[in-house]
């Protein structure tokens, strides 16, 4: 019996080590290589990742994958506007999305344990576990759950496929159809929060959003997070965007005078506890971000 149709799609930008092993590890998925197409999206890298995706996809070749695809994108758009320009470029036959973040590796049986979760009508994305590439036995991110009414988030690590709130986008499973129904990823975010945006949206229109920890995702990313100044920038406009497009008139007035009133006071204790002291730079991009996204400034800006 024929597997679905799975389009593996990679937005990329100058990782060309972390990318060579995230080929590497799909290379070694327990799932047909005629059931999937590799479709990589290079933002106009500046490295060595255009030529090790041909060095790669030759070889691939050699070994029997057709459906191998690079797109040699002019300009740098960010993690996720790429799956909305992507979509003409996928195979017809494409059922699911795989969604990859380049600096990921995959366990051989994640594509399959996610295809697995996603068998529902109404289950629009399955989100793997992400654990850290240095320790394994740790989860990065697990199941996500928004209170618009507060504002904040939540996290569960489960043993368990659970229905959630959202999904980290890092390694993920979507329905081609459904979100080409959604209209796909909202462009206003730039980068950070897209993914939650994108699940809130599924869920009003009806769709379940599932979290899968038995496909596992290994993320190089750093356990303690990072603070420059462009993450710090989209991570606190983007929330208050995600609250004024996704909440009701009650929830924002509510979540919002907490904002002022409670999280922007422990933003800036918590930017003077990493630093030891007063950043005046940090404090002056938080500020921004939160002036910008409470007068509705979107789309990539000048940090």
């Amino acid at each position: 019996m024929a597997k679905q149709f799975v389009t593996i799609f990679i937005p990329t930008y100058n990782d060309c080590l972390d990318l060579s092993a995230c080929i590497e590890s799909i290379r070694c998925l327990d799932y047909p290589k005629q059931s999937m197409e590799i479709l990589i999206w290079d933002n106009s890298s500046q490295d060595n990742t255009i030529q090790m995706v041909r060095k790669q996809f030759l070889k691939m070749k050699e070994e029997g994958w057709s459906n191998l695809s690079l797109i040699e994108w002019n300009k740098n758009d960010g993690s996720y506007i790429p799956y909305n320009l992507g979509l003409q470029h996928m195979s017809p036959r494409t059922e699911f999305i795989l969604g990859l973040d380049a600096d990921v590796e995959l366990e051989p049986a994640t594509l399959l344990s996610l295809i697995d979760a996603c068998k529902d009508d109404q289950v629009a994305t399955v989100g793997a576990r992400s654990v850290y590439y240095d320790f394994p036995e740790r989860t990065a991110h697990g199941a996500g759950f928004v209170n618009l009414w507060i504002g904040s988030y939540s996290e569960k690590d489960t043993q368990k496929g659970i229905e959630c709130d959202y999904v980290i986008g890092c390694c993920w499973l979507l329905k081609k159809a459904i979100f080409e129904e959604l209209g796909g990823f909202d462009p206003d975010y730039y980068i950070n929060q897209w993914e939650v945006d994108y699940c809130l949206r599924a869920k009003k229109n009806g769709y379940k959003i599932i979290y899968e920890p038995k496909a596992i995702a290994l993320h190089k990313i750093p356990d303690m997070g990072t603070r420059n100044p462009e993450r710090l920038y989209y991570l606190y406009r983007n929330k208050l965007l995600l609250i004024e497009k996704n909440a009701t008139f009650l929830q924002k007035l509510t979540s919002l005078t907490l904002y002022t009133l409670f999280w922007l006071p422990k933003i800036i204790r918590d930017s003077f506890r990493v630093n030891k002291r007063i950043n005046a730079e940090e404090i002056k991009v938080i500020m921004k971000a939160i002036y910008h996204g409470i007068i509705g400034r979107v789309g990539k800006q000048k940090i």
